[in-house]
C-alpha cells in the first residue's frame, strides 16, 4: 500500500526513512574506522608495555651477576637481533614475542625470531644511562629522529597516517594523533634506532 496518490512526485515516508538510514550510516562509518584503529593501537600499547617490562627485568637481572649480556639494547649491543635474541627464551617465549612485535596489517609469524623489517614495532638503542623520557618502542609507521619524527605515510603498517604508538624508558606511552610527529616534548628524546 502506498502512501502517495498516484501521479504526486512526492516521497513516501518509507523512502525517507531509507535515506536517513543510509545517510546516517555514512555519516558514522568513518567513526567506526578510527574507533577501531584506536582499539587497535591501545593494543600496540599494551604489547610495548611487555616488551619493556621483559627488557627492564632483563636489565635488573644483570644488575647483580654484572652480566654484560642482560641489559638495554643500547647496552648489549645495540642492534635489533641482539636484544630479541637476549630476550628469549629466559623472559619472553618465541611465540609471545612475535606477537608482542605484530600489530593491525603487520603480523609477525609465530614460531621465527623476526628482523626489524617484519615488525610492526621499532625499538631504539636506550641504555640504562638514558633518560626516562627517551623512546624506547614506537609503531613502525612512525620513525624517531634527533629532531622529532618523520611524517607518517598512508600506506606505512601499521596504521598508515591514522596515529601511532610511542612508549619511553621510564615506562609511559601514549598514542598521538598525526600532527603531533614533530613535537619532542610529547614524544620524547631520541635514541638511535636498532638495525
Amino acid at each position: 500500500m502506498s502512501i502517495k496518490p498516484a501521479g504526486n512526485s512526492a516521497f513516501t515516508l518509507t523512502e525517507i526513512i531509507v535515506v536517513l538510514v543510509i545517510v546516517i550510516f555514512l555519516m558514522a562509518r568513518p567513526q567506526i574506522h578510527v574507533g577501531l584503529t584506536r582499539g587497535q593501537m591501545t593494543q600496540a600499547l599494551s604489547n610495548m608495555k611487555q616488551l619493556h617490562l621483559a627488557t627492564q627485568q632483563m636489565a635488573l637481572d644483570g644488575k647483580p651477576t654484572k652480566d654484560t649480556n642482560l641489559g638495554w639494547p643500547g647496552d648489549t649491543g645495540g642492534t635489533f637481533s641482539n636484544w630479541t635474541k637476549l630476550l628469549v627464551p629466559d623472559y619472553l617465549t618465541t611465540n609471545d614475542l612475535c606477537k608482542l612485535l605484530s600489530a593491525a596489517g603487520k603480523v609477525v609469524p609465530l614460531g621465527t625470531v623476526p628482523t626489524i623489517q617484519d615488525t610492526a614495532v621499532l625499538a631504539y638503542g636506550v641504555s640504562k644511562n638514558s633518560d626516562s623520557h627517551t623512546v624506547f618502542l614506537t609503531t613502525a609507521n612512525f620513525t624517531n629522529t634527533p629532531t622529532g619524527g618523520l611524517p607518517l605515510e598512508s600506506s606505512a603498517k601499521p596504521y598508515g597516517n591514522k596515529g601511532f604508538v610511542v612508549f619511553r624508558q621510564g615506562g609511559d606511552g601514549a598514542i598521538l594523533l598525526p600532527k603531533q610527529t614533530g613535537d619532542t616534548n610529547i614524544i620524547g628524546t631520541y635514541a638511535p634506532l636498532l638495525r
